[in-house]
């Protein structure tokens, strides 16, 4: 249903053919959905997943979706304005595309969290491209964040608390690869000095909620690819909140810095 949604409304709004780099993300996204029916049907390793999800962002890399560089906030790495990562590019895209596929799946531990969390970033990475000069790609993010923001408000209606439907990991992961793609097509190349930072706070909570939990289970001695209670989701119903309760707490922690990012874009 949000696979679906997001692209019809895409392709009904900027028409076909998509840019080249919108149908890499097109192909690969199609590619991310068939894994997660076959692993939901059959099962797949935690490092079998990782593995395809490799491959993929390497797919969407190849077709143009690609940190190229990041502006120099403040001088902090060097005099330069702009930081060409040069052969670092590749690496660094499929890093993080990875990271964020992975991190909003696992945010979606209670009824609605993950649906309602990646709405917002979904709304703050299409207001980026509406406002920002209307260059390159960034009608196209635009149309599409806005479309993915509101697969997930219409499909928020029958998940948050208590859900009737559920995503999954076919749905989570999709929206996590669309929202990474997106932010290297969009919040990344935003013309404003911040723009390195503008991804990291619009997509805050569920990479600080992954890179918690990782560093956690290292630091205990577990394997960093195996489930446990210590998002902050499971914390804060550990802690005596409702599911309802710690979803709508999560939700203002991430428009928070939504608009923290909002404001240093427009800065």
């Amino acid at each position: 249903m949000i696979f679906g949604g997001v692209w019809l409304t895409t392709i009904a709004f900027v028409g076909w053919p998509l840019p080249h780099e919108f149908v890499g993300l097109l192909v690969a996204s199609s590619l991310l959905v068939l894994l997660n029916v076959y692993d939901d049907l059959h099962g797949l390793p935690p490092l079998g997943r990782i593995t395809v999800q490799v491959v993929l962002g390497i797919v969407a890399f190849v077709w143009g979706v690609r940190i190229e560089g990041i502006s120099n906030f403040y001088g902090l790495f060097g005099a330069d304005a702009w930081v060409d990562l040069g052969n670092l590019s590749g690496p660094v895209t499929v890093f993080w595309i990875v990271l964020v596929t992975n991190a909003l799946n696992w945010l979606d531990g209670i009824d609605g969290l993950a649906a309602g969390v990646a709405g917002i970033s979904a709304v703050a990475l299409a207001v980026m491209a509406t406002f920002s000069p209307a260059l390159g790609l960034f009608p196209t993010v635009a149309v599409c964040a806005a479309a993915l923001a509101g697969a997930c408000a219409g499909f928020l209606r029958y998940n948050f608390s208590p859900a009737r439907v559920f995503m999954g990991d076919t749905g989570a992961m999709f929206i996590g690869f669309m929202l990474a793609c997106l932010s290297v097509l969009g919040a990344f190349k935003v013309p404003t000095a911040g723009a390195v930072f503008l991804p990291l706070l619009v997509l805050g909570v569920p990479l600080y909620d992954s890179t918690t939990a990782i560093a956690g289970r290292i630091m205990n001695g577990k394997s960093p690819l195996i489930g446990d209670r210590t998002h902050i989701h499971h914390r804060l119903v550990d802690r005596g909140l409702t599911v309802p309760q710690a979803a709508l707490v999560i939700y203002g922690f991430s428009g928070i810095l939504c608009l923290v990012a909002l404001w240093l874009w427009w800065k």
